[in-house]
Formats: C-alpha cells, structure tokens, sequence
C-alpha cells in the first residue's frame, strides 16, 4: 500500500512539474517585449522566471520524500563555476536544492547538449537563460560558446556556469571506456567516476576571465546508487550526500595542461571520497 501510495505521490508531482513549466514558458515569451529596449532587465527577468522552476522543482523533490545532506562550503552570492561528477539527471535537481538556502538559483546557468534546446517545455525554456549548448565538438562549438559568454559579459548578470567534467552520466559502457583509456595513457584508474575532461572548464575561464570570483567542486553521492530522474520522484526516499569545495579563482590554474593535472587529482580525491561513502551507506 505504502509503494503505492508514493507512486501517487510521485506521479502527481511530475505532473505538477510539467504543469508549472506552462507558466513558466509563457512568462517567458512575454519577456521578449524587454529585448529590444535592455537586455539586461530581459534577462533579469528570465533569471527570475527560472528561480521559480528550479526553486520549485526542489522543494517538490523534498516533498517526495528524498534527504540531502550537505557538507563543506555552502554557494555565495558570486559568479563562479560549478563542476562535479555526474550519475543521473536528478544531479540537476540537487544542485538546485543545493543552492536554495542561499538562494542562488537564479544564477545558475549550464553547459547542456545542443539536442536538449529542442525539448518541449524545458528545452524551450534554456534557451532564454544563456545555457551554453554543446555539440561535444569543440571546433564546431567554440563561435557559440564564445557568443554566449560575451552575452553574460555585456549583460553584466550574476552568473554560476555548472560543468559535468565527466562529459556524460556513469554507464557501465562509459565507465568501462574511461578505465581502458586510462590504462592505456598511464592514468590513475578510478572506481567510482570517469576520468574529467577539462577543455569545458579550461574554455569558461577564458571566456569569462575576469568576471569570475571562485570554482566550486561539488562530490554527488547517493546512498544505495543513483535513480533515474523518474525514479527520484516516483519511489523517492533518496538519501544524497553533497560535499563541497570552494576555491578562489585567483588559486585555479589557467593554463590548459596545469588545470587538467588540477582536475585530475581532484577526481582521483572525489573517487576515494565516493568509495568512502559509498562503502559506509552500505555498512548501515
């Protein structure tokens, strides 16, 4: 009874989710009337519009049940990028949750797949809040990618640019290839996460140097494993612990080759940090 129960639970807030994204759409069609008067208040007011959703797809996250527990350095009002390693899409939903105390939604913006913008509703809505669309050829991308961050520059908006390293979500099939690979360059083979790709992170601090004021690395841990997007807010009852690192931008490195040794070691900290907690959920 009590499964079913919270499938209901789950069902109608999906439901509820894809119901608030009308409004949010609408909203922002009618913020192109801004557009050809200031950029600025058009994207202050999408960046409002998007403070509604994710604000509220968190809270109803909590609402089904899920826990997140949150350990290190909480987000600050300023602009930075955001990385950490990725297992599912409900990694989008945490992030939000994370940022809700602080209430620093509102500047959270995103390299996503280019296929993503064509998605009804959601995809739709990305394209209105400076989403960097990639295409995982950086020669095709680079001319986008630089455009967007000039419209941030010029726009003068708070701004925090999430960055999955790992270039996609742990498959077995991914995970497999980044420890064949890593075999064969000589590199640390990890347990728990892919080996990171820095040309996203290395390209954003170019892009937006000297707007920047700190990275942030966040560990994403699930106790159990990770659940599909659905299952998060269908079963629900997740346990998540995040853990996160801040660190100065004058202290990140900025040339290519000093920034990937830099994220590598952190990945191969974050594998050992995941083992851990991994190994300790399950003793519970």
């Amino acid at each position: 009874m009590m499964t079913f129960l919270r499938a209901v639970r789950g069902v109608i807030a999906i439901i509820v989710i894809s119901l608030i994204l009308v409004p949010v759409n609408i909203g922002q069609v009618c913020s192109l009337v801004f557009l050809p008067f200031s950029r600025h208040w058009f994207m202050r007011v999408n960046m409002g519009i998007k403070h509604f959703f994710c604000s509220s797809a968190a809270r109803i996250a909590v609402l089904c049940g899920n826990k997140l527990i949150v350990t290190g350095d909480p987000p600050r009002q300023e602009n930075s990028i955001i990385f950490a390693n990725h297992q599912s899409m409900s990694d989008v939903i945490l992030i939000w949750w994370w940022c809700l105390p602080s209430d620093t939604t509102r500047r959270l913006n995103w390299f996503a797949k280019d296929s993503l913008k064509r998605l009804p509703g959601l995809g739709w809505g990305l394209r209105f809040v400076n989403t960097v669309f990639v295409k995982r050829d950086w020669s095709r991308d680079a001319d986008s990618i630089r455009a967007t961050f000039a419209k941030i520059r010029e726009g003068n908006l708070p701004n925090s640019l999430v960055i999955f390293p790992e270039g996609t979500r742990m498959k077995p099939d991914k995970f497999a290839a980044s420890r064949a690979y890593a075999k064969r360059k000589g590199l640390p083979v990890l347990d728990r996460v892919l080996l990171p790709r820095g040309k996203g992170i290395h390209a954003s601090l170019q892009g937006l140097e000297g707007y920047l004021q700190s990275v942030y690395d966040l560990t994403i841990v699930y106790d159990g494993g990770a659940p599909s997007l659905s299952d998060f807010f269908l079963k629900g009852g997740y346990t998540t612990r995040f853990h996160a690192v801040r660190y100065d931008i004058k202290d990140v490195p900025t040339r290519e080759r000093d920034l990937n040794a830099w994220l590598l070691n952190i990945f191969v900290e974050k594998d050992k940090f995941v083992t851990q907690a991994a190994s300790l959920a399950a003793n519970r």
